[in-house]
């Protein structure tokens, strides 16, 4: 299983991180776990204190009790979902699932009627991908079918974490980036060598390659971009590259 589902991620993945988006492609995602772990449903989910939870689902099989699950995790969820209590209360935001949760933590689920409710959608069991947390926001999907994740499916869970926190870092790079100085392509007067040597480093090529390609030093190379980090506002490498993407400048 792990390893044509881990091609099939990577290629996704890779494919995505070229585009370059400033948006996480949240439907995409959840219908590749769906297809891989073949949930009742996926949803997508950023937390924000002292607002109503916002969710996109994936209905795959869920059921007549589909709006009744959504209502709840839009307005309960935060309150009372185990895995999510047990990631704020341990700061352990890494892959998790319910059956793996400390039973302090189901309390509330079980009480309010949350994990019969899930029961009824074919999602008692749960899982949480979490991509992002902070103390004031925290982004995740979580899957939910009927059976627990086999040992073997946790690993592919984990390497699959690894590759979508990864998509998530570039996507809000980009977006700051993009948002940041508000410029529009005319107000950035990029010298043609300069757009050349951006072009290049988007390709993924070093400064020593875009030397050889230019017919122009090291030293040259490096002077060219520090003068694209000034007129793009961006400090590195990958967010001249994003920014650049963004612009339309290469």
């Amino acid at each position: 299983m792990g390893t044509r589902a881990e091609r099939e991620w990577m290629e996704l993945v890779a494919a995505l991180m070229a585009e370059p988006l400033v948006e996480m492609p949240v439907n995409r995602l959840a219908e590749a776990l769906a297809r891989t772990f073949e949930t009742a449903g996926v949803t997508y989910s950023e937390v924000a204190p002292g607002e109503p939870a916002r969710h996109v689902w994936l209905d795959g099989g869920l059921g007549e009790h589909f709006g009744e699950l959504a209502e709840w995790s839009a307005y309960r969820a935060h309150l009372e979902h185990p895995l999510l209590r047990f990631h704020l209360a341990t700061g352990l935001w890494v892959p998790r699932q319910t059956l793996a949760v400390p039973t302090e933590f189901d309390d509330r689920w079980i009480a309010d009627g949350g994990r019969d409710l899930a029961e009824s959608c074919s999602a008692p069991n749960q899982l949480s991908l979490p991509l992002r947390a902070t103390p004031r926001f925290a982004r995740s999907f979580v899957l939910g079918r009927p059976e627990p994740w086999s040992p073997a499916e946790e690993a592919l869970v984990e390497r699959l974490w690894r590759l979508l926190t990864g998509l998530e870092r570039q996507v809000t790079a980009l977006a700051t980036v993009s948002a940041g100085k508000g410029l529009g392509t005319s107000e950035i007067p990029l010298t043609p060598r300069e757009q050349a040597v951006l072009g290049l480093l988007a390709q993924g090529l070093t400064a020593g390659t875009i030397a050889r390609r230019l017919a122009i030093s090291p030293r040259t190379v490096q002077k060219h971009l520090e003068r694209c980090y000034v007129k793009l506002g961006v400090t590195d490498r990958l967010s001249a590259v994003l920014r650049a993407q963004a612009l339309h400048l290469v």
